[in-house]
């Protein structure tokens, strides 16, 4: 499962995937001898394997990092209620603030890994997620402390989680390029798997540390956060061993530096000395990126013209974007645009608030309850609950009254029911990626769509945990195929030129339904139960309904 939604054209990567499974030879005949190549053919020529598998081995963990920033706020709400003193509102917040620090720098990163370079970039990102992460455990004593820690960390990350995808691109040849892809979504879902289970072992202990008569206290929870940072550390221990992108280096006319690469990866895949390397001399592709050439140039200069180079840079990018808003691509792109936001502020939404919800029924108390109406309803004991939040809070409904707040306690099942939805939704994510092309995307949209609205209604009369947790498994796993495979039909319905930037467009204002719909749930919460779980369902039927004006593409992918 990939709750960022940023995995794309899954089927297209299986099917190539398949292809390339039984051939592994590397280099053939055709690449002996050759004195000047391009960067396919260079690449082609260093073969696949030790350098490749180290490569992969060195994204593993890092691969986390985005999952762990979105989600890792969720895991700990319902412990740090007492100690924060968080109110409904305070906990929407926390779990949206990231997805707004996603949307701040949506637009900078690709600018800026396109002028300093891919290696760099992700050696400070990964160090400045780390250590974002490893503060907001340490010196969030308040709220206002961890929403300025998650902000950041949220603006840092969107840089290295997408660049590393390109870096690691980069070191692939076009026949291995789909595989690396595939096993870096692969990667991100054991992520989504091991939030759960890093906070399941960590957050139940009952410990902490009190110093300088309470000013300062660590606990379990705060433990959690600062072991987030370790996989974008371990990333960027690891990254300072490899080498800057032969891709970029090329781009930027650094050809022979390229070629010292090409022929280190070389050495290590087939065994065999650089002199051997069959490439003698690289293509001049810099031309090929003249307007990054420009605005690398522009960058490195402190003048004013440079600043101005920049600034037509930008101007040439808007120009490139200016096609998607006029016909015949407008009216599809607010369709997939709308859809999108529907889908993922339903998905991360539910997502991030299930482990406060699974702790309220583990918590439930049902003194007052009549009995003689049979068990309580998931709705009736969200309620009752909500009117003792709201016992707990200030006149002003926005502070938690620390007299009057006791933490709830998390039981364990709590994030095992949390691990069993990941595991649940990675199962039923390969399994319509297998099914895709018998079924077809747009009927994959409808069923997904359809059934997460069932669920989101059925989850007002659940009676039990365990049919809490089968609806809760149903909904998020349909919702982030849904996610996944809208992006694959929106890269069937534009042409080449617009594919990249109508992925962004839609996956930026997704993250926007994100921030809202944490937001609002909060709010409607404090009004109610059926509120906000009709008005996810609501918006899932109008994705529904959308999703049959979606049109056919005019033919496969170009």
């Amino acid at each position: 499962m990939n709750i960022n939604g940023q995995r794309f054209g899954v089927s297209v990567a299986l099917e190539r995937l398949s292809d390339n499974l039984d051939s592994d030879e590397e280099c053939d005949s055709e690449c002996e001898g050759l004195e000047r190549a391009d960067f396919e053919t260079a690449m082609t020529a260093t073969g696949y394997g030790k350098y490749n598998y180290l490569l992969m081995l060195a994204m593993f963990l890092p691969s986390w990092g985005s999952i762990f920033d979105v989600s890792n706020m969720s895991m700990i709400l319902p412990s740090a209620e007492c100690d924060l003193g968080l109110a409904l509102i305070h906990k929407g917040v926390l779990n949206a603030i990231t997805y707004a620090g996603t949307i701040s720098t949506a637009m900078v990163w690709g600018f800026v890994s396109d002028v300093y370079g891919r290696k760099k970039l992700l050696i400070y990102g990964y160090l400045a997620d780390s250590l974002c992460n490893v503060m907001s455990g340490v010196f969030s004593q308040n709220f206002w402390v961890l929403l300025v820690f998650k902000f950041a960390s949220g603006c840092i990350m969107n840089g290295p989680y997408a660049i590393s995808m390109c870096y690691c691109a980069e070191f692939h040849g076009e026949k291995h390029r789909s595989r690396a892809m595939l096993f870096l979504g692969l990667f991100s879902t054991v992520g989504n798997i091991a939030v759960p289970l890093l906070a399941w072992s960590v957050i139940p202990h009952t410990w902490e540390i009190v110093l300088l008569d309470g000013l300062f206290v660590y606990n379990s929870w705060r433990l959690f956060l600062t072991l987030c940072g370790l996989p974008t550390l371990v990333g960027f221990m690891a990254i300072i061993f490899f080498p800057e992108s032969p891709k970029f280096l090329m781009s930027r006319g650094q050809n022979d530096e390229a070629l010292l690469v090409f022929r280190k990866m070389y050495t290590m895949n087939t065994g065999k000395p650089p002199e051997t390397y069959p490439v003698i001399s690289l293509e001049n592709e810099k031309n090929i990126y003249g307007s990054r050439k420009s605005m690398q140039q522009s960058m490195s200069s402190d003048s004013l013209d440079g600043w101005r180079g920049v600034l037509k840079g930008f101007s040439e990018g808007l120009k490139q974007m200016k096609p998607l808003f006029l016909m015949p691509h407008l009216v599809k792109l607010l369709l997939v645009v709308s859809i999108q936001f529907g889908g993922m502020l339903a998905l991360n939404t539910i997502r991030l608030w299930l482990p406060q919800l699974f702790t309220i029924i583990e918590n439930f108390d049902d003194i007052g309850y009549d009995d003689t109406k049979g068990p309580p309803t998931f709705c009736e004991m969200l309620d009752i609950s909500m009117i003792a939040e709201a016992n707990k809070t200030s006149l002003n409904s926005t502070t938690i009254d620390p007299r009057h707040c006791e933490n709830m306690v998390v039981d364990k099942s709590v994030y095992i029911n949390i691990v069993v939805i990941c595991i649940v939704s990675t199962v039923f994510f390969i399994f319509m990626s297998a099914v895709v092309n018998i079924l077809g995307q747009k009927n994959i949209l409808l069923i997904c769509y359809g059934v997460s609205m069932i669920c989101a209604v059925s989850l007002n009369w659940s009676a039990n945990t365990m049919l809490t947790l089968f609806l809760s498994c149903l909904f998020v796993a349909l919702t982030n195929i849904s996610v996944n495979a809208l992006i694959a039909v929106t890269v069937d319905l534009f042409p080449t030129t617009l594919r990249t930037m109508s992925v962004s467009l839609i996956m930026m204002i997704g993250r926007c339904g994100s921030l809202i719909g944490n937001l609002l749930f909060s709010v409607l919460l404090l009004h109610g139960c059926v509120a906000p779980l009709m008005s996810i369902a609501g918006l899932l039927l109008v994705c529904v309904l959308l999703t049959l004006f979606i049109p056919k593409p005019a033919g496969g992918l170009k």
